[in-house]
């Protein structure tokens, strides 16, 4: 008899455990989109503060910044992989509902995000003037809103 109670409340704990760690790992999923997210809205802000005039135009600082956002749009999608992290247990979202629902369309608006991430890179490699790449700043700021008026509540 206790052997079976030893072995049950192995196996409770057991189970436990794993809750907690699904639990984490929608918190953690997240953490995940939401620390992208920062680090992409720190090199845009900084984008745009120069195509707008309110920073000198430095090539390279542009390049260095627009190739981190496109590095960083390519690895977004993980963080939503887990319909579970639609909501989270400790950590707030604003992720919509609908990105699940409607994840082919999700996947589609955030593919054509990366792919004006990477033109934006490839323009500011070869831009000499910030007003060659005032458009492509532009467009994939476009993308952006897109996704965000549509999947963000």
């Amino acid at each position: 008899m206790r052997v079976k109670a030893t072995i049950l409340a192995g196996l409770v704990l057991g189970l436990s455990g794993q809750l907690v760690a699904a639990e984490v790992d929608v918190d953690a999923a997240i953490e995940y989109r939401q620390g992208v997210y920062r680090a992409m809205e720190w090199n845009l802000s900084e984008l745009a503060a120069q195509v707008q005039g309110r920073r000198d135009f430095d090539a390279a600082d542009f390049e260095r910044r627009a190739g981190r956002i496109a590095f960083l749009s390519g690895i977004l999608l993980e963080g939503f992989a887990d319909k579970r992290s639609a909501r989270g247990n400790e950590v707030d979202t604003r992720a919509s509902y609908r990105i699940w629902q409607q994840k082919a369309r999700f996947e589609e608006m955030m593919g054509e995000m990366q792919a004006r991430s990477r033109a934006l890179h490839e323009a500011a490699r070869q831009a000499d003037a910030v007003d060659q790449l005032r458009p492509q700043l532009g467009r994939l700021a476009q993308s952006c809103k897109a996704c965000h008026d549509k999947y963000r509540d």
